[in-house]
């Protein structure tokens, strides 16, 4: 058969792939299925589109729809359908967390939630063989008499089981060197934590009684994945996106003792602050371990706690940052403004917070409240929501703040990193606010990184 997928990527930055497609296509293209793919990140013109969807004459069609890309979905769906006659699959995080949205679509014959590789290959391979496709866990189906809707099969117990991720369907390399030479890995499926603001919980739902929830690659996985990377891609640095890379410690002692001799390359990670050691850091730097990434979110710890379900302390996050420090790794602070109920003073606690820390890198997004998420109720519940989600979050929220409005939070993410680093790092002020201001300004950016190169770095 031949299935084309869809990735219709509208982030800015970073830029990645999807893992789940490239999972997907590695698993169709073990069972001889020929895969090719549409990808958005680095635009496409609408005739290249077409005469891809033209030229391939595909029998499947699979798109990943994320909440914030759901329009843009849309429209490749609407644009593409006149020339093809393939069964269109929907699947991602928008299609699990709120079916009913995505099935109506008429570009739409059927929706995979959940886990999507298995459900997806059951799929393509029975209508290969002319066997019935409407009765494949977690799928729904349209059908002359309505639509069916399977039940969710269990999780997949063993990853290792799975084939690496198939990157070649992407232009792999362009990502890496946009990225500056940064490769990206997933460790892992699951998160065992239940913020209000992510969709985690709904998979936690979702997913009962049908197998663990969080499950990890084995350490012998991901050095192989990796390897088989390093052979094929020029790579200078990896990432590891799970949301917290340190959650299994014995995990983390065995990767500490393998990655060095077999990669050797500097990387990056997600953590949480109350899922990892002042230890964790020791051995994650001696290991190669760059820089941490930490979620503060917000400095309030009433807001962050009653409202966000962070389950943290103020003083928890700055033993952390400060156990990062005395590692000698570099810290990315995640922080959220324009939270349900905030006011000017809930944000100074949170530039407060940053100040007190000083993480290297800061990123401030605009919150957004998700569709079927805690938060998302509430902010329905207090008629807080905007008709249209934003598509990124570092540009708007969907929120309608009852004490601030768009403009005077989009001021503060603009001055947030220069009010935390004017007193104690002036330089390092001054260009963050350079980044914020003049994003889009080649000629002073490159004079920005021209202070960087010639020195200043240190002492920013």
């Amino acid at each position: 058969m031949k299935v084309l997928l869809i990735y219709p990527n509208i982030v800015e930055s970073p830029k990645d792939i999807s893992h789940g497609l490239a999972q997907i296509s590695s698993l169709l293209k073990k069972d001889k299925h020929q895969v090719e793919l549409i990808d958005t990140t680095f635009k496409l013109t609408k005739l290249e589109i077409i005469n891809k969807v033209k030229r391939f004459d595909p029998n499947v069609i699979g798109i990943t729809i994320a909440t914030n890309d759901k329009e843009h979905a849309i429209r490749l769906l609407k644009l593409i359908k006149p020339y093809t006659h393939a069964k269109i699959i929907a699947g991602g995080f928008h299609t699990t967390i709120f079916p009913e949205d995505i099935i109506k679509e008429k570009e739409i014959n059927g929706l995979c939630i959940g886990e999507g590789e298995y459900p997806f290959l059951e799929f393509t391979n029975n209508l290969q063989n002319k066997k019935k496709i409407t009765e494949i866990p977690n799928f729904w189906y349209k059908t002359s008499n309505g639509i069916i809707k399977n039940p969710i099969r269990n999780l997949i117990e063993d990853l290792d089981n799975l084939p690496f991720p198939d990157r070649s369907i992407f232009e792999y390399q362009k990502y890496i060197d946009h990225n500056r030479g940064l490769a990206t890995f997933i460790t892992s499926k699951g998160c065992p934590f239940e913020c209000s603001y992510c969709i985690n919980k709904i998979l936690q739902n979702l997913y009962k009684y049908k197998g663990k929830y969080t499950r990890f690659y084995s350490i012998e996985y991901i050095i192989n994945e990796i390897r088989d990377v390093l052979k094929r891609y020029k790579v200078k640095e990896i990432e590891f996106y799970d949301d917290t890379f340190t959650l299994d410690k014995n995990r983390i002692r065995e990767f500490c003792k393998i990655y060095p001799k077999k990669i050797g390359l500097p990387f990056y990670i997600n953590a949480r602050v109350n899922a990892v050691t002042r230890e964790d850091f020791l051995l994650l730097k001696k290991a190669g371990c760059q820089r941490v990434s930490i979620g503060i979110e917000h400095g309030d710890e009433e807001m962050r706690n009653k409202i966000l379900k962070r389950d943290m302390t103020n003083r928890q996050i700055i033993q952390t940052f400060k156990d990062a420090k005395t590692a000698k790794l570099k810290t990315y602070a995640f922080n959220m403004i324009g939270v349900p109920f905030e006011t000017k003073k809930t944000i100074e606690k949170t530039i407060n917070l940053n100040k007190i820390i000083q993480p290297d890198f800061i990123g401030v997004s605009l919150f957004n409240a998700f569709y079927g998420t805690e938060i998302y109720e509430l902010a329905k519940n207090e008629n807080m929501l905007k008709e249209k989600l934003s598509e990124s979050y570092f540009k708007e929220s969907n929120i309608k703040n009852k004490y601030l409005t768009e403009k005077e939070l989009e001021n503060i993410r603009n001055k947030f990193g220069f009010k935390v680093y004017i007193k104690k790092r002036p330089i390092r002020g001054i260009l963050d606010l350079i980044d914020k201001k003049y994003s889009k300004n080649k000629n002073i950016l490159k004079i920005k990184n021209k202070i960087l190169k010639y020195g200043i770095r240190k002492i920013i």
